[in-house]
């Protein structure tokens, strides 16, 4: 076969007029023909290599460049294989087509050649390139020096969160070594409860780029616990990816912090341990002098009854009341600044109020002082316990009194107040809302910076000893506090003090004397009171005692009990009621909760509420229709007069008394 193919090829007879050119000789023709043969096979390879080479060196490679001379490559072998081709078949038509292609090949990859020559002339020449990497080597090596001495401690993390690169500082930190860390998850070296923090930090990150005092605990190679802070920032180059991550220690600040809060906690339970020396020893001494009244003034009545002498009884009487009373209003100014007084609020129109107390305050500060009135008939009442307010503004006009020795003026002005957010973000300003604020300002000797610092705490007084507790202002503050208002104090030495009420906003209505209050104008008979059936529910035996005899003086019938669920129990009972008085501050179940259970139980039951101590019981300070309070210590003729009042005004209970 291979011998038929031969002698086809180079038999001399089947040959074209190529053979008259070549001679009709045989060396010559194959000759002509091998190398032609030789030559197209080599240029048809030629594109194998350019198509390889620019599929792998993508970042040298010119697309189009590559394409034409690839073209103009395979056309040329064509060209040489057809010459072979001629030699026995007379294809030039083909032949001609072909190398017009060819020609129209060469002629543009030329001109792109000449396009593509200065692209090519930057690309680095080897020795570039060699100088090249070795900078970059020597980059390398100075940023891995850079990183791996830092003093602030790094790392640096792949995709998965694992270890790629720790710094010395880092290891120096935590204790390890290198080959302890690297290739670990950074969730190995992390106290549990941190690790959950993890897959959403990655999120953030990924998201935001970076991630900022990112609080961590690490765990030591010994266990110790290491709180730091960790800042990181995601690094691209090109398909790779990793976080670089900065770590500070912050164990020894957490711990001065806590140190210091711990410090500051001493401080200030040691700052209220002085507080409640001071309040304590302030109430032993206005006490005892109390007590020394009263003790010495019975002492008295007993030495002069068993002498039969009983003309000047009434004085040493006069004397330990005058000590009972000057008990009651401590206690009621201790009260006040715990915020526990029993208040008994309603809308006050504070305009009215002070109007009516301007003679008493005139009087109070005396004629070398002048009183100036800045009442402006604002639309609003304030919500608040009327006399409570009066003796604030009392206090004040006292205290400005004694700040003005040589004279001066006290100025008292009310204002209906809208707070807005601009100027609730002022400082000593009260929350945004509706206030009505009243004004108390004198032109007296004001007060350092230390003094008003402690205005309001009980028992601070820079009046000498004896002419004041000290619980003025307090009383004043806790006051206001409890009714839900605001109190600021201004005050300059040489120019004088100026203190603003805040109380709650109310809208004005008509001012009715509640029905049955204290201050009622009727006083019936005792034959309206003769014969009702009052319950006296009060754990204090001596005070139910006194309370018992005083009732029964008016002819009532009385039942007792001595705590909360004796009354519970007769109020269930079916025995007829007409008054229920009880003490607030019961075991088991307080005077308020039995009160509001019998009227439940007995719907329209009136209620005298006594109280020295309310707690919380009565921190709803509305009370509803035919419930009022008397604090204590009372006169016993008050409690006479409170029982005549709820008796007339309030219908008994409905329940006959059983058999």
């Amino acid at each position: 076969m291979f011998e038929k193919l031969a002698s086809w090829l180079f038999a001399s007879d089947g040959l074209t007029p190529h053979g008259f050119c070549l001679l009709w000789s045989p060396w010559l023709i194959r000759t002509y023909a091998a190398s032609d043969l030789a030559i197209g096979i080599a240029y048809f390879t030629i594109p194998i290599f350019l198509l390889v080479f620019a599929r792998r060196r993508r970042d040298l490679a010119f697309p189009p460049v590559f394409l034409l001379f690839a073209a103009f490559i395979l056309l040329c072998g064509a060209t040489h294989i057809l010459d072979v081709i001629t030699l026995w078949q007379p294809a030039y038509g083909i032949q001609a087509m072909i190398k017009a292609l060819t020609a129209l090949a060469s002629l543009t990859t030329a001109i792109a050649l000449w396009w593509l020559m200065p692209a090519a002339l930057a690309l680095p020449s080897p020795a570039q390139w060699e100088a090249t990497n070795a900078a970059l080597r020597e980059s390398e090596s100075h940023h891995r020096a850079r990183f791996e001495y830092s003093p602030v401690p790094l790392y640096t993390l792949d995709n998965g969160d694992v270890i790629t690169g720790v710094s010395d500082s880092w290891l120096s930190l935590l204790g390890y070594r290198r080959d302890e860390v690297v290739g670990r998850p950074v969730s190995d070296f992390l106290v549990p409860g941190d690790r959950r923090a993890l897959d959403a930090e990655r999120t953030e990150l990924l998201t935001r780029g970076a991630l900022h005092d990112v609080e961590r605990r690490f765990i030591a190679r010994d266990g110790a616990i290491i709180e730091g802070q960790v800042s990181a920032r995601l690094e691209r180059r090109g398909d790779r990816a990793w976080v670089l991550s900065a770590l500070t220690d912050v164990t020894a600040r957490r711990r001065a912090e806590a140190a210091l809060r711990a410090s500051e906690e001493r401080l200030h339970q040691a700052q209220k341990m002085e507080a409640v020396g001071q309040l304590t020893g302030g109430i032993a001494h206005d006490f005892n002098n109390m007590l020394q009244g009263i003790g010495g003034g019975l002492e008295l009545m007993e030495r002069r009854i068993s002498q039969g002498r009983t003309e000047d009884l009434t004085r040493h009487i006069a004397g330990a009341r005058q000590a009972v009373e000057r008990a009651a209003r401590l206690t009621h100014r201790m009260l006040a600044f715990a915020r526990r007084q029993a208040l008994q609020p309603r809308p006050v129109e504070p305009d009215s109020l002070i109007r009516g107390m301007e003679e008493l305050i005139r009087r109070t500060l005396g004629p070398e002082i002048r009183l100036e009135l800045q009442l402006h008939d604002g639309t609003w009442s304030a919500l608040c316990d009327p006399n409570q307010l009066e003796s604030a503004l009392l206090n004040l006009a006292i205290n400005a009194r004694d700040a003005m020795p040589d004279g001066g003026t006290l100025t008292i002005t009310t204002v209906d107040r809208e707070v807005s957010e601009d100027d609730a973000r002022e400082d000593g300003m009260p929350e945004v809302g509706g206030w009505v604020q009243i004004t108390v300002a004198d032109t007296g000797t004001g007060m350092p910076p230390d003094v008003l610092e402690r205005a309001f705490e009980p028992f601070f007084t820079t009046k000498p000893i004896g002419e004041g507790t000290g619980l003025g202002l307090s009383q004043i503050y806790g006051f206001v506090q409890q009714s839900g208002g605001f109190v600021r104090l201004e005050s300059s030495v040489g120019v004088g003090t100026t203190m603003h009420l805040f109380l709650p906003r109310h809208e004005r209505i008509e001012e009715q004397a509640s029905p049955g209050s204290a201050s009622s104008p009727a006083n019936p008979a005792d034959g309206a009171v003769a014969g009702a059936t009052i319950l006296v529910v009060e754990d204090e035996d001596g005070v139910r005692n006194l309370a018992v005899e005083a009732l029964r003086d008016l002819g009532c019938r009385i039942i007792q009990a001595a705590d909360g669920p004796s009354g519970m129990r007769i109020v269930q009972s079916g025995i007829r009621l007409n008054l229920l008085i009880t003490d607030v501050g019961l075991p088991g179940i307080n005077g308020r909760q039995l009160a509001e259970a019998a009227r439940a139980i007995r719907p329209g039951l009136p209620v005298l509420l006594i109280t020295g101590y309310a707690g919380r019981a009565l921190d709803n300070a509305a009370l509803p229709a035919g419930m009022e309070v008397i604090r204590k210590p009372f006169p016993l003729e008050e409690l006479a007069a409170r029982v005549r009042a709820r008796l007339q005004t309030d219908a008994p209970d409905g329940p006959a008394e059983a058999e």
